[in-house]
C-alpha cells in the first residue's frame, strides 16, 4: 500500500536515462509539464487517488531508479511521516 507519493512534472522524470525502457505505453502521449506522481515505492502513477490510482506508468525500479530518485530528484519520505512506516514494521 503506497502511503506517500510526492508530484513532480513528467519531463523532470523523463530526464532518467532507463524511462523510455521502462516506462508504459500511454506515457508517450503525456506532456512533459504533467504532474505525475513517484511514490514511496518508487513507481509513477498518473495519479495516487481516483480512477487512475492503478496506472503505473512506470514500474522498473532498479538501482540506477532508486539512485536517480535519490541523488537527483532528491526523493525522500518526509520525516513528519516516519511514525507512520515505523508503526507498518511493527504491525
Amino acid at each position: 500500500m503506497k502511503k506517500y507519493c510526492k508530484a513532480y512534472s513528467l519531463g523532470e522524470l523523463r530526464k532518467f536515462p532507463g524511462w523510455a525502457a521502462g516506462a508504459a505505453a500511454e506515457e508517450h502521449d503525456i506532456a512533459d509539464e504533467q504532474p505525475v506522481f513517484l511514490c514511496d515505492e518508487l513507481t509513477v502513477l498518473i495519479s495516487p487517488v481516483g480512477k487512475d490510482k492503478d496506472k503505473r506508468l512506470f514500474s522498473d525500479v532498479t538501482p540506477e531508479w532508486r539512485e536517480f530518485c535519490t541523488e537527483v530528484l532528491k526523493f525522500e519520505i518526509p520525516e513528519d511521516l516516519a511514525f507512520a512506516y515505523a508503526e507498518s514494521e511493527q504491525s
